[in-house]
């Protein structure tokens, strides 16, 4: 039986000041909560009790961005490993845990010692990565060493998303083409829906100052006509924010990234929805640009306003998706030249 042990993530030291990757943190120990939950593992919630963090306080309780349910295990201590003691060894023996993933505050602290702990009580014991951090200028080093020394001693480090043996991006054109046929289904309300739950996942994760604007095109975006059931998302952020702490959010959020240089600063398209047996749960796809004005949000504005144009695109894309069903690049290809006369006409709307 395994556990999940989360250590320390109360308002006392999550709200002390910003924390390294911290929404990288949030979304990866809320995945985990999941995880551990869907397979029957327990939840077991660490909470360290002092003065700072006192029983009863606001500042002893559980940070509310993290996914903790009234039936999960709490146990309560005053050392850094938090074996020491308290009644956690002989709550997991009770339970029959013989396999503990250690996440939560801090890295090089509390973290680290408790990871010694389970080891020395005989447990089998990992690390979860992303799951642990800190809030020192040096944060980086300090995740990094707290990974490597652990893991010379005999501490797993759990990855919720590691990386594939076999890539899609290394699978020829024509094996992608039949593993993600075109498919163009009827409109569907709940195609908003899927965006409005996607737009809130996505900027949950982020501080609002990091996001200019966040917008649903692509045909599931215009009302009324069929389409690749596909939610294309337009995500404009500020030029400040890190790339590299955009790539591990997305990554945390289950998004695979491809980086095209022909595409607009940043370069980026974040998907997800696909595996190397074809598609796999609901399609997205996540556009960031740079702040700017965008043909796409023009395109999608122009087809809603004129329902004979949007019809016009529907024909098309029905007429392609027949002729190439297994061929996604000639398919998007063959739409090029209406699309551009389309964005021809908004711009020259837009001077």
């Amino acid at each position: 039986m395994k556990a999940l042990l989360l250590i320390d993530i109360q308002n006392g030291l999550t709200k002390k000041k910003r924390l390294f990757h911290e929404n990288l943190f949030f979304n990866t120990i809320n995945t985990a909560i999941k995880t551990f939950r869907d397979s029957d593992s327990k939840i077991i919630f660490v909470q360290h009790n002092n003065k700072p963090l006192q029983n009863g306080t606001p500042d002893w309780d559980i940070d509310s961005r993290i996914d903790k349910h009234d039936n999960d295990y709490a146990i309560q201590k005053r050392h850094g490993n938090a074996f020491q003691n308290s009644n956690l060894e002989d709550t997991l023996l009770e339970l029959g845990i013989d396999s503990i993933t250690v996440c939560g505050l801090v890295s090089h602290g509390c973290v680290k010692e408790t990871c010694l702990g389970g080891l020395e009580a005989g447990f089998n014991t990992s690390l979860l990565k992303n799951g642990h951090t800190n809030w020192n200028r040096n944060a980086e080093i300090l995740v990094s060493e707290t990974e490597k020394d652990l893991e010379n001693i005999g501490v797993t480090i759990y990855d919720l998303n590691p990386t594939s043996e076999k890539s899609l991006h290394d699978m020829p054109v024509n094996e992608l083409g039949h593993l993600f046929p075109i498919l163009i289904q009827d409109y569907s309300e709940k195609w908003i829906d899927l965006y409005q739950t996607e737009k809130k996942l996505i900027t949950e994760s982020f501080l609002p100052s990091d996001i200019v604007s966040i917008d649903h095109i692509g045909s599931t975006s215009i009302p009324g006509i069929k389409a690749k059931p596909t939610i294309d998302i337009l995500l404009q952020i500020n030029k400040e924010v890190d790339l590299t702490s955009i790539k591990n959010t997305f990554k945390s959020l289950g998004y695979s990234i491809n980086e095209h240089s022909e595409n607009p600063p940043p370069h980026f398209l974040f998907v997800k929805g696909y595996s190397t047996d074809g598609f796999k749960g609901q399609a997205y796809h996540v556009h960031i640009r740079y702040e700017g004005d965008w043909d796409e949000i023009r395109f999608r504005n122009y087809l809603v306003k004129h329902r004979e144009v949007a019809k016009e695109y529907e024909a098309l894309k029905l007429k392609l998706a027949e002729k190439f069903r297994n061929d996604r690049e000639a398919y998007t290809n063959s739409k090029t030249d209406w699309i551009e006369k389309i964005n021809a006409i908004t711009r020259k709307q837009a001077l």
